[in-house]
Parts: structure tokens; sequence; C-alpha cells
């Protein structure tokens, strides 16, 4: 196959559970970029907290964040598409996350909101991202068109979770797993496949020549629509039932050892 793009989600597939590229991921991924290969993140994080995995990498292609609801021009930093939630759809967020008595975290323009700090989430979070909360009371916003919504909690409660906003908000957002105690929120008409279309057709590359790798059930329709999805092996379950191909775990190097075939 005449590989023409790879497209890497980050955390659980390009990251290590240290969240560090290794050096064997690396190599590879740079010995395919000099050939002229083009590489394309994709992830759930915001452009600010993947911001030094693009820099690592020295990457100047459109970067995919918030799990597609938004694309940066990473060679301006400029955000040329952007699909918000609908205001109505966060407040019904905000009501069901007080109700349940769920960590619930928002997104907009760059800047991560939270209620309350003092939490085992939050902590989490910080962790995984490196970024820095706001911590705002959810009655006073201006503007509820939020980027992205985050649950964070036990994985069982979260199926609750996801139950409750497919019935109660179906079509109008859409809901996926980026890990078990990670449900992402989106606009019903954003995710990383359809963020990926854009970009591919943008940069003139047929999605049948692209190679991509995920780990979440974010990464599904991204996986799908590509000539070749790959599932990390420490895929969630789910994931790894929809995905043919697959390699293996992220702290195995799971993607330079699938990529090396094509060296």
């Amino acid at each position: 196959m005449d590989i023409k793009a790879v497209v890497l989600d980050l955390d659980g597939t390009l990251l290590n559970s240290r969240h560090q590229i290794s050096d064997r991921n690396k190599k590879v991924i740079l010995e395919l970029k000099n050939r002229g290969v083009k590489i394309f993140l994709a992830t759930g994080r915001t452009y600010t907290s993947l911001y030094p995995y693009k820099q690592e990498l020295d990457l100047d292609t459109p970067v995919i964040c918030y799990n597609g609801a938004k694309i940066v021009d990473s060679k301006t930093d400029k955000t040329y598409f952007e699909f918000p939630i609908h205001g109505d759809d966060v407040k019904e967020l905000i009501k069901i996350s007080r109700e349940k008595g769920i960590h619930l975290n928002l997104y907009q323009d760059e800047i991560w909101y939270i209620e309350k700090s003092d939490n085992e989430e939050t902590k989490t979070y910080i962790e995984i991202s490196g970024l820095d909360y706001t911590e705002k009371d959810f009655d006073t916003f201006e503007d509820y068109r939020m980027t992205k919504s985050l649950f964070i909690a036990e994985h069982e409660r979260l199926l609750e979770i996801e139950g409750l906003l497919n019935k109660k908000l179906n079509g109008s957002v859409h809901v996926t797993f980026s890990k078990p105690f990670f449900l992402e929120i989106l606009n019903g008409d954003v995710n990383k496949g359809t963020a990926l279309e854009k970009v591919l057709e943008t940069e003139g590359i047929p999605k049948e020549n692209v190679v991509a790798f995920g780990d979440g059930l974010n990464d599904y329709e991204m996986l799908d629509t590509v000539g070749i999805g790959v599932a990390m092996g420490n895929s969630l379950d789910r994931l790894k039932g929809l995905v043919k191909l697959k390699t293996l775990s992220n702290d195995d190097d799971g993607v330079a050892v699938f990529l090396e075939r094509y060296i």
C-alpha cells in the first residue's frame, strides 16, 4: 500500500503510560516524515495540551483536537474550524452533573473550567493533560457554547450517564469514551472521522492511503474512515470488537511495530 499519511491519537496510542513519545516511535515517525509521509495528530486534548508533542515531532500539519471539534493550523496556531456544543445542551450537561454528583469539565477558548477543584478527578486530569484549571461557577457564563465537555467518574457511573444523554439529547450531542473514566461530549455532528475527512480533503490525500491509530471509542470513526485503521493492544474492548487490525500496546511501541513494515 502507498502510505501518504499517518494519523495518531496521543494518550494511550502514541504516548506511553508516562505520557511520553518513546524513542522507537519517534524514530519511525520522523523517518516516514522525512520520506514525505504526512503526519497528523488527532486527539481529545486541547491545542495547548498537545502543543509540546507537535513541537517534539516538528510537525507543521493541521492538528485535530477536542476529538474533532476544533482543527488548528499548526503553522500559524490559528483555528480554521470549530464546531462547539450548543449552549442549551451544555446547560443540560451541567444540570445532570449536579444532579448525579459527577465531575464535569467544560472547555471554551482553550480554557479548562471546573466548578470544584478539591477532588481526585481534577488531580487525575492535571496529571494526564498537564493543564491548569480555571475554577468558575457554571451559572455565570455569558456564552454557554463549549468546544467540548467531559464527565470524569468510574466507568459504571459513566455508562449510566451515557444512556441518559443518548435518551435526553439524542442526536444533538456525540457521546463517546476516550478512557473508561472519561466520557467525552461533543456537538452531535462532530467526531475525529468527520474532522479527518476535512483535513485530508484540504491536503489532497486520499483516505485510502492513510493509516490511523487509536485506543478509545472516540477513535472509532477515524479508524473506520481511513484505508488502514489500527486499534492498540491496550484499546477498550468495545473498540477491539469494531476494528479488524490490531497492534501492540502503547507501552510496547505498538505504533512503531506496525509502521516498521512500511519503512
